[in-house]
């Protein structure tokens, strides 16, 4: 006796922006490696996380998901 036999849920509106997220997160680290490797590694690895959050940001702009929404 399956309670959820007959429901179904649409994956595609969920899987394609996370598939964007994370392509656009490699990409930031990817150019930020490339820029700024010559910095001394404490430094480097100390802001790797500032520069993932600006990533997240340019995630959410395109997908109309501005901080104010976010957090409202």
């Amino acid at each position: 006796m399956n309670p959820f036999e007959g429901v179904e849920f649409d994956w595609m509106p969920i899987i394609g922006p996370l598939v964007i997220l994370i392509v656009t997160m490699f990409a930031i680290a990817f150019i930020y490696r490339i820029f700024f490797k010559w910095l001394p590694n404490g430094l480097y690895n100390f802001l790797i996380g500032p520069v993932c959050l600006i990533g997240l940001y340019l995630w959410f702009v395109p997908m109309n998901v501005g901080f104010y929404e976010l957090f409202k």
